[in-house]
């Protein structure tokens, strides 16, 4: 992983996230069973990449099937070893792109929808969460998506500046007008969730526009460009 004051930057936000337990503290939701703030895969060609495109969903997902409490046990570990100093964030990065490959019913079905269908490369881009946090049997408040976006998200989003953010489900579309506000030269578009249930025509619709978008913010980008 490369240094660098930005890199500096994004790893104080995610140990000042994880030591975070206000919205358990209020009662706003109780732990799963990985039990501690997730922090996202950002991709070691993120920061350089021509157009930094961050996704970003509404939280992170208690895992109730057996398979994903399976995987939920090694990654509880490395979340643990990455806050306390033992594990550098490296080794939980790259624990995560693996896990990654596997997200979605069925299988591959994250990485076929948003890599695949957006034209995305997934060791270019960013990843986050409105709520950092997975709550038991996958119940939530909206102050608990609230609180954690004014307190960690909106950091995180000011900190690795991207030029294209991708907000994944209906449940985080009403946070498209604050995160226009703090980085208003990024496009911000409002799109379905993965896992949605609307259908393959939907689907391809969605994703021709979004490719047609992510393609404008590029060709803008290249003009932008000292010759």
């Amino acid at each position: 992983m490369a240094a660098g004051p930005q890199w500096e930057a994004i790893e104080s936000i995610f140990r000042e996230t994880m030591r975070c337990r206000k919205c358990f503290d209020q009662g706003f939701a109780k732990p799963a069973s990985v039990d501690v703030a997730q922090p996202r895969w950002i991709a070691p060609g993120y920061l350089n990449a021509a157009v930094k495109v961050l996704i970003i969903s509404l939280n992170p997902g208690a895992g109730n099937t057996p398979e994903k409490e399976q995987a939920n046990g090694p990654f509880r570990q490395i979340l643990l070893d990455y806050k306390d100093g033992r594990k550098p964030l490296q080794d939980m990065f790259n624990f995560q792109r693996q896990y990654i490959l596997s997200w979605g019913i069925p299988s591959g079905r994250f990485v076929r929808f948003y890599m695949d269908g957006m034209g995305l490369n997934l060791d270019e881009v960013a990843l986050a969460n409105i709520a950092w946090c997975a709550a038991a049997k996958n119940k939530w408040s909206n102050q608990m998506f609230s609180q954690c976006f004014q307190m960690h998200t909106a950091k995180l989003i000011v900190a690795i500046r991207p030029d294209v953010i991708i907000l994944s489900g209906a449940g985080t579309h009403r946070y498209a007008s604050e995160i226009g506000k703090l980085v208003p030269t990024c496009r911000v578009i409002s799109t379905i969730h993965y896992a949605h249930r609307k259908g393959k025509d939907v689907e391809r619709k969605e994703l021709i526009q979004v490719r047609k978008i992510i393609a404008s913010a590029r060709e803008s980008h290249l003009k932008q460009k000292p010759q």
